[in-house]
């Protein structure tokens, strides 16, 4: 019988993997997208280095991207020093770490519950879904995959410890939530999660043994005293669960991520949580028309609002009923709620609505719900278990085929969004990348289009007013540009990018004055920014201020040496002061630096002839 099951979950298990790798072999193919790839990845100074000492403690102090996920920096340090620039070597890693987790996950159901084929569903469903292609595809989501599989492996570590509480098995299960924590702060509500797990399928509520009792010795052993014993125990995890939400809220403040209660009154934040929640329901049954971006709608209609909390009361009521008959109902139920809290926009991120990705842990307690379902009924009714596994046959490669259909908008940039763009509406983060796109193609009427449409969608969308600037700086429509770099500087008056274009195009509107005052705040808060005091001192050139300008260009190739337009900037204003020498050394080094550049090589010939000129005349 022993060897039976054994070989019934080797057999389950090698199945889970076939599918995975099946279903994810062609993302081996795929590029990077430059959606937080290129900040993650791609362009990040530092995980182009690869694993050194230094990039390593960087990873450890850098909250650049709004997270404290060292692990997972680490990671992708590791990545990079084995694939480079190969993005079908960073997917890979994805997948095998998904890959794992889903035959980790079977493996602890199935030894927690002794049930391999509900525990098999479950995981299957977890490996194949269309709604986990999002976390699995896109390198810049190692944190998800990497977390969920620290989550399953904590609660893997937590079996054993319950089987046998030690101190040294207690420790294992935190040091895994632990290294769950350093890799996302999504592990912040395991620790509740633990705690109905306790409840089914270990049956903990009767008799629940843990390595402190003897620090919790009670006279009376009431359900009240079990169940304060098994809070204690989650203490440390908690306490740590409760620092890691502290320092991930403090985290995306600093990146500026989080949105103001201003731009996202409370009220719009309460009315879309549970309309995600029944939405990502509505979505793994119907798992069409997912994008990599929801915008957030503002209000929701409030019938929708009234509505979906209806269900989620009703839900929750009807699980709470069954909870003797069918505990199994009210964990995955709790499982999936808990877990989806955190990401429910009340602290809101960014400007979507929803996630794909935030389903990935969550789902698996609604994948829970469904095996079970089918086991119990299975174990009622005989004569219904073959129609039992053909429908879980029907789900599993339902959802492999819409996967696989999933996966195909993400070959590429362009595809991704223009997908997105499709199946959602207003959507001002897909018509910005959209425009993106046509600019690099110099498709610039068609970048127009899209940006305009990006922020008659979302009017305080920086990005696209920058980008639609740049856009009428490529049409020489310098008006048009000075207003788009205004607005831009409106919403956001702390980065210097926005003041920076706004000299530039003011330079070319002629408005010295002001261009030279937007350069200069510039170059006061950012002194090592070359092409800022290259545009301050033509600006000062313009206003006759040549001293001023030489100097600018003179801090011009202090920073960059290099710099070919600066060199023969100098090289003009020594030839004009009669310091023609001067002017030849850097009319040469600028014809060096761009060799074939009409306009410089005619001023080094014009020193040249200066210089000729100034030579006294030889005696006969």
């Amino acid at each position: 019988m022993e060897n039976k099951r054994l070989r019934q979950i080797l057999g389950i298990g090698l199945l889970l993997g076939a599918l995975t790798l099946i279903l994810y072999w062609p993302v081996q193919h795929y590029g990077f997208v430059e959606f937080d790839d290129d900040v993650y990845v791609e362009k990040n100074p530092w995980v182009t280095r690869g694993i050194t000492v230094e990039s390593a403690a960087w990873a450890f102090r850098n909250l650049d991207v709004g997270f404290w996920h060292p692990l997972t920096w680490l990671s992708h340090l590791l990545d990079f020093e084995v694939y480079r620039y190969h993005a079908g070597g960073h997917h890979w890693t994805n997948v095998q770490i998904h890959l794992v987790s889903a035959i980790l996950l079977f493996i602890v159901l199935s030894a927690m519950t002794g049930l391999p084929w509900a525990s098999g569903l479950t995981a299957a469903l977890f490996a194949v879904h269309p709604l986990h292609v999002e976390s699995v595809t896109w390198i810049s989501e190692r944190k998800d995959v990497l977390s969920g599989f620290f989550w399953i492996l904590t609660v893997g570590l937590y079996f054993i410890y319950v089987r046998k509480p030690t101190v040294a098995r207690y420790l294992s299960v935190f040091a895994a939530f632990s290294l769950g924590m350093l890799s996302k702060p999504m592990l912040v509500t395991l620790p509740v999660v633990l705690l109905l797990l306790d409840a089914w399928p270990l049956q903990r509520l009767e008799s629940p043994a843990t390595c402190i009792d003897r620090l919790l010795a009670f006279k009376k052993d009431t359900q009240a005293v079990r169940v304060f014993r098994l809070i204690m125990e989650k203490m440390p995890f908690l306490t740590l669960s409760a620092a890691s939400g502290v320092l991930a809220i403090l985290a995306q403040e600093s990146h500026g991520a989080l949105a103001s209660l201003e731009a996202l009154p409370l009220e719009l934040r309460l009315a879309n949580a549970p309309v995600a929640c029944i939405a990502y329901l509505w979505k793994m049954v119907r798992p069409i028309e997912l994008a990599v971006f929801y915008p957030h709608p503002g209000m929701q209609p409030i019938w929708k609002v009234v509505g979906s909390f209806l269900i989620l009361v009703g839900v929750t009521a009807w699980v709470i009923r069954q909870v003797r008959t069918a505990p199994h109902l009210a964990v995955g139920w709790f499982w999936y709620l808990i877990s989806l809290l955190p990401v429910l926009g009340i602290i809101q991120v960014g400007s979507h609505s929803m996630a794909d990705r935030y389903t990935y842990i969550p789902l698996i307690g609604i994948f829970i719900m469904i095996a079970w379902v089918l086991q119990d009924a299975a174990q009622r009714r005989r004569s219904l278990r073959p129609a039992i596994a053909a429908a879980g046959c029907v789900m599993v490669l339902g959802s492999m085929i819409l996967a696989s259909m999933q996966l195909t908008y993400w070959t590429d940039y362009r595809t991704l969004f223009e997908h997105a763009n499709r199946v959602t509406e207003r959507n001002h983060i897909a018509c910005n990348n959209l425009g993106v796109v046509a600019h690099r193609e110099d498709r610039i009427g068609d970048a127009v289009s899209y940006f305009k449409q990006a922020v008659e969608f979302k009017p305080d969308y920086r990005d696209a007013w920058l980008n639609l600037g740049r856009c009428h700086v490529a049409l020489q429509q310098y008006s048009d540009a000075v207003a788009c770099f205004r607005k831009a500087i409106e919403i956001d008056p702390v980065t210097l990018t926005n003041r920076f274009l706004l000299g530039f195009s003011l330079m070319h509107t002629g408005a010295m004055d002001e261009s030279a005052r937007e350069l200069q705040q510039v170059v006061e808060r950012q002194s090592d920014n070359d092409e800022a005091r290259f545009y301050l001192g033509m600006a000062r050139l313009s206003q006759g201020r040549k001293g001023d300008a030489e100097e600018q260009f003179k801090e011009v190739l202090r920073i960059n040496p290099n710099h070919a337009a600066a060199h023969n900037n100098i090289g003009l204003l020594l030839l004009a002061d009669g310091r023609s020498d001067g002017a030849i050394a850097h009319f040469k080094r600028a014809v060096e630096l761009a060799p074939g550049n009409v306009t410089m090589e005619d001023n080094l010939r014009k020193s040249l002839l200066t210089k000729e000129k100034e030579r006294p005349p030889c005696e006969p």
